[in-house]
């Protein structure tokens, strides 16, 4: 934005909006865009994004300022009547001119998201454009398709920026949204779009007899109602033969995010380590991993099945024989019941598929048979809510969650809570660039060798001696913070001996307490720990 526009968008909005163009608060709102010949492009990029944050931002304010709050709904968002004639149509420009920046600095796997395009998969149309723009009567011959039934399609998909029309000229193109949908490209959006628009799209009708908390089958998920089954989805899917194409998919996932996954996050802090993948699928995040970074050792732990479908990937004939020397193990197992013993681990998309109970039994498991060193840390690759509209691919996520494993993703209180109640403590979250997944790194949670609980009782009631070893392995997770030659709790609530419930009051080192009632730390504090 120039000066001039500047100043002429602050006439058009007149001075008691922004004020006079000389004072202050016009000037941070509305930032005046000048590049200098010394200005890259990137760096003149960067100067326009967040000159039009600002702006959006001072925007954003004045439309939720009370008095004008109130008037904007009352004029568009009024369901007993008509909106406002000449608001509605200067919103429509607005929205409009929101949806062609968004269109610009969205990601396009962020967009195909949100819309059903199992038709133009099916049709392969980003594959007969792969040449060269087409006109529709072309493009519908080799698509094998009714031109008009094909424009249709198209205009839908084109009004939401998925595929590009030129109405000069009257042909359809690739954009680089569509792009995605090519059976070549290397991400392979295009067999999300198969499985999610084909048996979720099915699956989704059993979502309003899941939801209901008086309804016959209350404790199934939609995919238990729709495909009227008992079975665990994976064992369905197994039974039906899906086992493959879902792997397909998900490794295509794994595939498409890598990037992101393998330079956002420090791996290599773990050079020389071998990092086992739990629940590690068809092998595409450990060969992945491995590839990137030749100085880490894989394996994978999964169900018996699992282990067998993914063995002949990583030998001479495979897809992944690459890296296929420098994966040690490939075992079998339950991580429900037990997992092996090693320094580092991921977990992908595995917890969100477990309530909050079973996720704490997993987390559990981990931290039981983590061997203990300067590089022992367990990587969660996982959503993590935020409610904003740039998150809402996890909220989608969410709900086929919910649709299929009476599952859910997490808010990142909820992650940490779950890595507090198991043993570990939450090092660090860190975003990864073109992956709704962050990483989630949890350490081991130091504990002191014997710790004193006052049972909850009266005061001076019989301390129990606990030993933070034990109890890992059992109920869980006496979790301390050491404070000089004392410990203060995190948590104010454990499981003793005979399994009942007991508050703790008061952790000291070497002490008994004496205090009842509220949970009191080594300085007289709530026990409280701030995230």
């Amino acid at each position: 934005m120039s000066e001039v526009q500047t100043r002429r968008a602050a006439d058009l909005l007149g001075p008691e909006t922004f004020g006079s163009p000389d004072n202050g608060i016009f000037l941070a709102q509305l930032p005046i865009m000048s590049a200098t010949p010394a200005d890259t492009s990137a760096s003149r990029l960067g100067h326009i994004l967040r000159g039009l944050e600002a702006s959006l931002q001072a925007f954003h304010g004045l439309l939720t300022e009370p008095t004008i709050k109130e008037e904007l709904f009352k004029s568009l968002h009024d369901d007993t009547g008509l909106p406002n004639k000449e608001i509605s149509a200067a919103a429509e420009k607005v929205v409009d001119l929101i949806g062609l920046v968004e269109h610009l600095l969205e990601p396009a796997p962020l967009r195909l998201a949100d819309h059903f395009l199992v038709a133009a998969v099916d049709l392969n149309i980003a594959d007969h454009l792969s040449q060269g723009p087409l006109k529709l009567d072309d493009l519908a011959a080799l698509a094998h398709a009714k031109p008009d039934r094909l424009k249709q399609i198209l205009r839908s998909l084109h009004t939401n920026n998925i595929f590009a029309y030129n109405e000069t000229t009257d042909h359809w193109a690739n954009n680089h949204v569509s792009k995605l949908l090519r059976s070549d490209h290397w991400t392979q959006w295009r067999n999300w779009v198969d499985l999610y628009g084909n048996e979720f799209y099915k699956i989704a009708g059993g979502i309003p007899e899941a939801v209901k908390a008086d309804g016959e089958k209350k404790d199934r998920s939609a995919a238990h109602i729709v495909f009227d089954t008992d079975e665990d989805m994976f064992t369905y899917f197994q039974r039906q033969g899906w086992v493959p194409r879902l792997h397909r998919t998900l490794g295509g996932g794994a595939k498409a995010m890598a990037p992101g996954i393998l330079t956002d996050y420090p791996w290599q802090e773990l050079a020389d380590t071998t990092v086992l993948d739990i629940g590690g699928g068809g092998g595409a995040l450990t060969a992945s991993l491995l590839r990137a970074h030749p100085t880490i050792r894989g394996a994978i732990f999964d169900l018996p099945a699992v282990i067998d479908h993914v063995g002949p990937f990583f030998k001479p004939e495979g897809q992944f024989s690459d890296v296929g020397s420098r994966v040690t193990h490939l075992i079998p197992g339950n991580f429900l019941e037990e997992i092996p013993s090693f320094t580092a681990y991921t977990i992908k998309w595995v917890l969100h598929d477990w309530n909050d109970v079973d996720a704490v039994k997993i987390l559990r498991n981990v931290r039981t048979a983590i061997e203990e060193g300067p590089g022992s840390r367990l990587v969660i690759l996982e959503s993590v809510l935020s409610g904003r509209r740039s998150g809402r691919l996890s909220v989608y996520g969410d709900i086929n969650m919910m649709m299929t494993a009476n599952g859910q993703e997490r808010t990142e209180k909820q992650w940490r809570a779950l890595a507090a109640e198991s043993g570990w403590m939450t090092h660090s979250i860190h975003s990864l660039r073109n992956a709704w997944v962050q990483a989630i790194d949890l350490r081991p949670a130091p504990l002191p060798k014997d710790i004193k609980v006052c049972d909850g009782g009266a005061e001076g009631t019989e301390m129990v001696n606990r030993d933070a070893d034990t109890e890992i392995t059992k109920a869980g997770s006496i979790q301390v913070i050491k404070e000089g030659n004392g410990f203060r709790n995190v948590r104010e609530e454990i499981r003793v001996e005979n399994d009942k419930a007991a508050d703790i009051h008061e952790v000291q080192a070497g002490e008994e307490s004496k205090t009842a009632g509220i949970p009191r730390g080594p300085n007289g504090d709530s026990g409280e720990v701030p995230r």
